[in-house]
């Protein structure tokens, strides 16, 4: 894939190369998901290698709203990563006469080009830049033509690619760029790639624990529930105990391993989960060979969901930190703020399911469900989870997609939404009404977000 790219990591590097050699203060602005945060950590590691003045803001996204609270006019050059391309018309309004580069793998809005601006999104080259790409792979790739990147930096890219969730081959592996990012962190001795059960976390958490936490694939009636995860394993006959010690993941034999992936499967199926989704459970795992196995990043997926809430908390500082390599202090802080975005999650699916049949607005092919006021930095995790708890209820009654929207005290509504059915493309059909209906909205084609105003709202629903 790196060949079809390469017009595009030449224009960047040039762009780059411009910054050291004027020596000019830059303003960087990412999202603040795992993607987001490992594209900034890797693009901040470029800029302090060249000497390049910057200042890093993490935003929601490239909203009319937030564009008019950065300090755009301040700087002369911009770079956008994990957004950006599917506003390209409102960046190159409000930031007129500016050297901007965006870093994307979101569908791109309508071809919008001038000449200061560099778009690195492999869209523009027929690559299904939403599962074949991160933002965070190709911020790596980028990097590595700049300078002699830093080989702690893969894993970041690839705790990235997990966090989009773009594990999308056989046996939820990696694909594209993500590969070979990845076959390049295994070839340096950086990243370990087994396939076995894909419980959260690494093999040295409790077992009983590792299976009520995980949520990709959503088990129903056992993730989340502890005291229901030890009846079923005593039902299939393993035990959740050695005498008095808890047992980990790690302890499992092989044979005993294949049986609880076997019974999870049938225990899915029950529950009315496709047997795509269930089988799910089984299949690629990939962990940070150098980290110590107590640590909560040496599962590369639980490291994705550690910077997931650290950005959703506004720990900015904390989730740079973790990525350039620093532990100790860092490491506590994060575990604090798993349990923090744990609360804040329980709280909101609670809310949902004890109102679901009231506090939700409903169209032809969509229903959303309603949070709390003002979190709209929780409704893409909530939706996510809703996707897989609901999936089958809600394509049984005739639904394609399915949102959680958070009403704003700007008099905004923040929308995430989930795909149901692969018939659809979220990122083209959200891109398609906000230019009808005069909101702003992208994404990709299985996850799409929105901000409208209310009165907008419920008009945008059912036209979903």
């Amino acid at each position: 894939m790196l060949s079809r790219l390469e017009a595009f990591l030449n224009h960047s590097r040039e762009f780059l190369m411009y910054l050291r050699e004027a020596g000019e203060p830059t303003l960087v602005v990412s999202h603040y998901d795992a993607d987001g945060l490992s594209s900034a950590s890797i693009f901040a590691w470029v800029l302090l290698q060249l000497d390049v003045p910057f200042q890093l803001v993490f935003v929601e996204q490239t909203y009319p709203e937030t564009l008019e609270q950065l300090p755009i006019k301040d700087y002369l050059s911009i770079i956008f990563l994990d957004l950006g391309s599917g506003y390209k018309g409102l960046l190159r309004e409000l930031a007129p006469n500016k050297r901007i580069m965006i870093v994307d793998h979101h569908v791109p809005s309508t071809p919008d080009r001038w000449e200061q601006l560099i778009e690195v999104n492999p869209y523009l080259v027929g690559v299904d830049a939403s599962t074949q790409t991160s933002s965070s792979t190709l911020s790596y790739v980028i990097a590595s033509r700049i300078i002699n990147a830093d080989e702690h930096l893969i894993p970041v890219a690839i705790a990235g690619a997990l966090g989009d969730r773009l594990d999308v081959g056989e046996k939820s592996s990696l694909t594209g760029l993500n590969r070979e990012v990845l076959e390049e962190g295994k070839r340096k001795g950086v990243i370990g790639e087994t396939i076995s059960l894909r419980l959260f976390g690494s093999k040295r958490r409790i077992l009983v624990d590792a299976l009520a936490s995980t949520l990709d694939p959503y088990i129903p009636g056992l993730s989340g529930n502890p005291t229901a995860c030890v009846k079923f394993l005593e039902s299939i006959g393993i035990s959740p105990r050695d005498g008095d010690t808890a047992r980990q993941v790690g302890s499992l034999s092989h044979s005993e391993i294949k049986h609880l992936a076997s019974e999870l499967v049938k225990y899915m199926i029950s529950q009315g989960v496709n047997v795509k989704e269930a089988e799910k459970i089984f299949g690629y795992n990939y962990y940070l060979l150098r980290e110590a196995d107590s640590s909560p990043l040496k599962d590369l997926r639980e490291y994705a969901y550690v910077l997931n809430a650290l950005g959703r908390l506004d720990q900015y500082g904390t989730a740079l930190s973790l990525n350039f390599g620093h532990r100790g202090i860092f490491i506590v802080r994060a575990e604090e703020s798993i349990k923090e975005y744990r609360r804040i999650l329980a709280r909101q699916l609670s809310r949902i399911l004890e109102q679901k049949d009231s506090q939700f607005s409903s169209g032809q092919n969509s229903v959303v469900y309603l949070i709390d006021e003002d979190l709209p930095k929780i409704t893409g995790p909530v939706s996510s989870i809703l996707a897989s708890e609901f999936a089958h209820t809600l394509r049984a009654a005739g639904k394609k997609i399915v949102g959680v929207a958070s009403p704003l005290k700007s008099g905004k509504v923040k929308i995430s939404l989930r795909r149901l059915d692969d018939s659809i493309d979220l990122g083209s059909l959200l891109q398609k009404l906000a230019k009808e209906m005069n909101f702003t909205g992208g994404g990709h084609p299985a996850a799409g977000g929105a901000l409208v105003d209310e009165e907008l709202f419920e008009e945008l629903i059912k036209r979903l």
